[in-house]
Order: structure tokens, then C-alpha cells, then sequence
């Protein structure tokens, strides 16, 4: 009897074990129902998220086209106010937040003021952030400072040439803001454009950088200080401003509108100027520029009558360059003029010692073109058939 009563009293101990260590049907519907809680609250707080993107994003758009332009008071309230959502949206990025988180209230005022500067969208992609929509407001704002005082206006021109240089969206900015060229411009003056030389080169660097953007290209190219500005920093500025005017044409040559607005503003001559006392790095961009726009018949012409072949041949006699310019004598070969530079007998011969001599396979075939263009169109004298034919190309 001792020992059946043991037996039932260990069987009760089981099952109470069992029973604290199972949960109950309850505990397990309470825990799923929990669980589907939380996951509804994320799905609705997610749902939130999305929505204030979109209408952030919206609004945005709106304050980029209703800063006023011609209420000066305001519009410094205006950007004021910009500056300080931007340092706010700083922060944001920083902690992956959604939204400006201000409450209502704020949002209500920020509305009224049309100053809401922050998209809130969190892109992320590689781990980096990206809003073109508070890129463009950047820019904005430093276009802004370049109209202030000279502390101002540096600071302002070495971010825009980092940010143009890092990032499409801010070089995407200036084709879509009012007057962008003409304020990126405006410090520079075309009567003395070297008299703060960082600030030239910033600002002629920004304008490389933005040229990148084809419709960059149409507006810079045909507004009227642009180019000017342009010609004069291949003159006067520090080497690296004098590369970076010359880059700058030749992107925007690559347009053949701008081909005949650049052979037609007196950038020329500067170009050839370039050719005969530059830095070789200088020189290389210069014969970039001139081969391209040689592509235009009118602009061959005006390179011919400035003395372009004769330049250009004895920069390759000072071994300078040599493929490069052979490149551009070869599209000079096209035109009349310049074929009768190239087919004096010394000149003609000077080429084929290159063709036979040379290492490269580049300078070869240069010089196979100029003196098979030169051979066709070169008008011979009466009599001069028979010396033609003897020379040996």
C-alpha cells in the first residue's frame, strides 16, 4: 500500500511539471495575437512613413518655384528659414529618421511659410543618401551667398564646385533654377576676371563640372557673359583655371550649335595663343578645342587665316605633342588654305620622314591622312604635274 501511494504522488509531481512547463492554449493565443499586434503597428507606422515621403516631397517641389524674387525682405526671411530646415534635415539624415518630426503644429506653420525645405526621403542606396530634391534647394541657397559679401561669395563657389564635381543632381540643379548661369556668373567680371583668382577657378571649375548635363550645355553655350568669360580665363588665372576654361569648350563644343557661337565670340586666337606658350597640359586641351570645332567649315577658315598650320608645326617639330597634333592638322587638311601650307615640298616632305621614322602607330596613320588630303586637293602649277608624281609617300 506504501508503495502504490508513492507511485500516485510521483505522478501528481509529473503532471505539475508538465503543466508549468507547457503554456496553456491561452498563453499561446495571447502571444500570436501580441505578435500580429506589433506586426500591424509596424505595417501602419511603415504606411505613415511612405505617405509623409510623398507629401514632403510634393511640397518640396512647390517652395523650389515659389521663393519670390522680387520682394528682397522676404525672400532673405526665406532663406533664413532655409538654412536652419537644412541643418534640421542634416540631422535627419543622421539618424535615419522619416519626416521633420515637429508635430503638427510646426508642420501647419512650415506650410503657411511655404519654407518646407526637407523631402524626408531616406534613399538609401550603397549606404548613401540621396535627394535631388533638397540637392537642388542646395544649390539655390549657394547661388544665393554668391550675391553676398566676399567671405560669402568664396565659400559658396568652393561648394558648389565640390558638389557639382561629386554629385549629378546639384549639376542637374542649374538647368532646372531660375538664373542659375547668370548668378553662378556674376562675381566674374569680364574687364578684370583674374582679381580673386580662387574664386575665378571655382567658378570656372563649376562651370566644367556642369557641362556634363547636355542641357547645361544649351544654356550655358548660349548665354552671352559665358563664354567671354571663358576666352578671358584662358588668359588670365591660374593654370588650373586656364585648363578647366579650355575643357569647358571643348564639352561645349561637342554641341554644333555652339560650334559657330564659339568660332564666333574671339575665342580663337586665345586657343592658338594657347598652343604657342602654354603648359603642354594646356596645350593638349587646346588642340582638343580646335580639332573640334575645325569640324565646322567656317571655323577651318579662321583657324587657317590665324596662322594655325604654322603653330601647329612647329610644336610638332619642338616634339610636342605630336600625335595629338597631327590629329588636328589632319582635320585642317580638308581646307584649301591650309592644304597649301601642307603641300610646300618642305613641309610635305617633313611629314612623310614622319610617317617613315615614327614609332607610333597613330602619328603613321595622321600622316597618311594629311598627305593623302593634301594630294587630292592641292592645285598644282603649270608644270608642277611631273614633280607631284615623284613624291613618294
Amino acid at each position: 500500500m506504501a508503495e502504490k501511494g508513492d507511485s500516485s504522488a510521483t505522478g501528481a509531481e509529473t503532471t505539475s511539471m508538465a503543466e508549468k512547463e507547457t503554456p496553456s492554449m491561452t498563453e499561446k493565443q495571447a502571444s500570436s495575437a501580441t505578435g500580429e499586434e506589433t506586426s500591424s503597428m509596424a505595417a501602419e507606422r511603415t504606411s505613415s512613413a511612405e505617405g509623409e515621403e510623398t507629401d514632403l516631397e510634393k511640397v518640396v517641389e512647390r517652395v523650389v518655384t515659389t521663393i519670390p524674387e522680387d520682394d528682397a525682405t522676404y525672400k532673405i526671411d526665406i532663406m533664413n528659414e532655409s538654412r536652419r530646415l537644412l541643418s534640421l534635415l542634416k540631422e535627419m539624415k543622421l539618424n535615419q529618421t522619416v519626416g521633420l518630426g515637429r508635430g503638427d503644429g510646426d508642420r501647419a506653420f512650415l506650410d503657411e511659410q511655404l519654407v518646407i525645405l526637407g523631402s524626408g526621403q531616406n534613399w538609401l542606396n550603397d549606404g548613401n543618401l540621396k535627394c535631388a530634391m533638397v540637392d537642388r534647394v542646395s544649390v539655390e541657397l549657394l547661388l544665393e551667398k554668391l550675391s553676398s559679401s566676399l567671405p560669402d561669395q568664396n565659400e559658396a563657389a568652393k561648394d558648389l564646385q565640390m558638389l557639382t564635381k561629386a554629385k549629378p543632381s546639384c549639376r542637374e540643379a542649374f538647368s532646372k533654377l531660375n538664373g542659375a548661369i547668370s548668378r553662378l556668373l556674376s562675381p566674374l567680371s569680364l574687364t578684370k576676371v583674374e582679381s580673386n583668382p580662387e574664386l575665378q577657378e571655382d567658378l570656372i571649375t563649376t562651370v566644367l563640372n556642369i557641362l556634363t548635363d547636355d542641357r547645361n550645355k544649351h544654356l550655358v553655350g548660349e548665354h552671352p557673359r559665358a563664354i567671354p568669360l571663358l576666352t578671358e580665363s584662358m588668359k588670365y588665372g591660374t593654370d588650373e583655371t586656364r585648363r578647366n576654361a579650355i575643357a569647358a569648350l571643348v564639352s561645349l563644343s561637342a554641341l554644333d550649335l555652339n560650334k559657330f557661337i564659339i568660332g564666333s565670340s574671339g575665342a580663337l586666337a586665345p586657343l592658338l595663343e594657347v598652343m604657342c606658350v602654354g603648359h603642354p597640359l594646356a596645350i593638349k586641351e587646346a588642340a582638343s578645342a580646335i580639332r573640334s570645332l575645325c569640324k565646322v567649315y567656317e571655323n577651318q577658315d579662321k583657324f587657317t587665316k590665324l596662322g594655325a598650320v604654322k603653330i601647329i608645326l612647329q610644336k610638332i617639330k619642338e616634339g610636342i605633342l605630336v600625335d595629338e597634333l597631327l590629329g588636328v592638322l589632319a582635320v585642317l587638311s580638308t581646307h584649301n588654305d591650309a592644304v597649301e601650307e601642307l603641300g610646300d615640298p618642305d613641309t610635305f616632305q617633313y611629314l612623310i620622314d614622319i610617317k617613315r621614322n615614327t614609332a607610333s602607330e597613330i602619328a603613321r596613320k595622321k600622316c597618311i591622312e594629311i598627305l593623302f588630303n593634301v594630294s587630292m586637293l592641292e592645285k598644282p602649277s603649270f608644270g608642277d604635274e611631273k614633280k607631284k608624281s615623284r613624291r613618294l609617300v
